[in-house]
């Protein structure tokens, strides 16, 4: 079995032990066999700025399996040249299109009464396996049913989630599947349909991506979501999404990132995720610094830009 995807110093760490995939899943196997061994973990979840405090005690990782997916649309980068894999997501527009709902919508910032309806399921599954070409995992990307609002609402949103995440699984099965943002982006009173939820995904899949310079804002933030996962899915693999760029609505919205800040987000997942996905969006990137910076990272060896 080829290890690809993962860095290589991880590699050699990791060439033993590693059980026999499904077919047709290999890659993924790979990712998921990450080893997390919690000596004491205590999490303590309360209600602060619509978030989580929590606190986590000697715990150990083991990053052997850590997997590098590529979700990048940009034409000219080329991350699987250094060991990444091209993983899917199934964007919320097509699928309301196929619902009958307006597709414009459910891209970038949603209106605040948009919410996605359930397709023909004969559509979305055949959907879902147009897009899952490539061999990483299927990431379902419906921003508008996060569990947030009325009791009502996020019970709806929920039956919605947990429907749409079934046909996924019988249109590809034997695949990876996950929900990218539920994870961090559910209000605390609904962790109980979040942990439910959960129980029906392959991995988790929360947004990580950086809104400010500040490495410490940053840390705090993967720090809230990593609780969190380990409060409704202890154990469940963890892929954070990362973006090269700052995000949008902040006065550094379309930069890249540094060399150095690209690099420690990327050193900092490998101490609590399975792996991470990088996205980024189709227009042409005219910095290539931070793919240098990920040839580095996945190499094993020193930041080299």
């Amino acid at each position: 079995m080829t290890c690809v995807g993962l860095r290589s110093d991880a590699r050699e760490r990791g060439k033993g032990g590693v059980p026999a995939a499904p077919p047709g899943s290999e890659l993924i196997m790979i990712s998921r066999h990450i080893r997390l061994t919690l000596a004491t973990a205590v999490v303590v979840l309360s209600s602060v700025a619509g978030g989580l405090s929590a606190s986590a005690s000697a715990a150990t990782y083991d990053d052997s399996s850590f997997t590098v997916y590529d979700n990048t649309f940009y034409p000219n980068v080329d991350l699987e040249q250094f060991g990444a894999v091209k993983s899917n997501v199934v964007y919320e527009a097509p699928v309301a299109q196929s619902a009958g709902q307006n597709p414009n919508n459910f891209r970038g910032a949603r209106p605040y009464w948009a919410e996605l309806a359930l397709p023909s399921q004969a559509a979305y599954e055949a959907l879902v396996r147009r897009t899952a070409r490539n061999p990483g995992p299927v990431v379902l990307d419906f921003e508008t049913l996060y569990l947030r609002g009325s009791a009502a609402v996020a019970r709806r949103r929920f039956q919605k989630l947990r429907t749409l995440l079934a046909w996924a699984h019988q249109a590809v099965p034997g695949r990876t599947v996950g929900y990218y943002g539920v994870l961090g982006n559910t209000a605390p009173r609904y962790l109980g349909l979040e942990r439910r939820l959960a129980t029906g995904e392959d991995a988790l899949f929360p947004s990580l991506y950086t809104f400010t310079d500040s490495r410490a804002a940053w840390s705090r933030r993967f720090h809230i979501i990593m609780s969190e996962a380990a409060a409704v899915a202890p154990g469940k693999p963890v892929y954070a999404y990362l973006w090269p760029q700052y995000h949008g609505g902040t006065k550094w919205a379309g930069h890249y990132l540094t060399p150095d800040y690209w690099h420690y987000e990327l050193e900092a997942a490998t101490r609590l995720c399975s792996g991470v996905v990088i996205w980024g969006p189709s227009n042409s990137d005219p910095d290539q610094r931070w793919v240098r910076a990920t040839a580095s990272f996945l190499g094993g060896g020193p930041l080299t830009v």
